[in-house]
């Protein structure tokens, strides 16, 4: 990752942590501190979800990686990795996998009021690198995709 790209991903989560903050002080100042405790812990298990991605890849990887869920909440979907089981991951990046095909699951969505929680699971085998995504909502739904 490029020096500038890993700047511009700092820049979003700072940026995004002051929007957090600003978010709580709201319900503080709104005198609700029971909205602004279960926002924190939302935001608590959003991150516990992220761990997986730092904790199982190598650094180059899980920047990779994380940034595409940065790219795939843009799009309004919430990403979230559940089995990371690669070694290789160029193909993914050359193809921007898996950001490609969240953009082709999008219509599913169409009309929810909710951003869409899209688990995924990425296998590796001869084959190439099998991407498993997962939704439960509006309807029970999967896409299998090998790169």
């Amino acid at each position: 990752m490029e020096a500038e790209q890993a700047l511009a991903m700092l820049r979003r989560v700072r940026h995004d942590f002051g929007n957090y903050l600003q978010v709580i002080l709201g319900y503080i100042d709104l005198d609700r501190p029971e909205q602004a405790k279960n926002y924190i812990l939302d935001i608590v298990q959003e991150l516990a979800t992220q761990r997986n991605i730092f904790e199982s890849l190598d650094a180059e990887a899980a920047l990779y990686f994380y940034q595409q869920l940065l790219m795939a909440r843009d799009l309004g979907i919430i990403l979230h990795y559940n089995e990371l089981q690669i070694r290789s991951w160029t193909t993914l990046k050359k193809q921007n996998q898996p950001f490609s095909s969240l953009k082709s699951v999008l219509p599913e969505f169409n009309g929810t009021d909710d951003d869409p929680i899209i688990n995924l699971s990425l296998s590796e085998s001869e084959a190439g690198v099998a991407m498993l995504f997962e939704w439960e909502q509006p309807q029970a739904g999967t896409l299998k995709v090998i790169v």
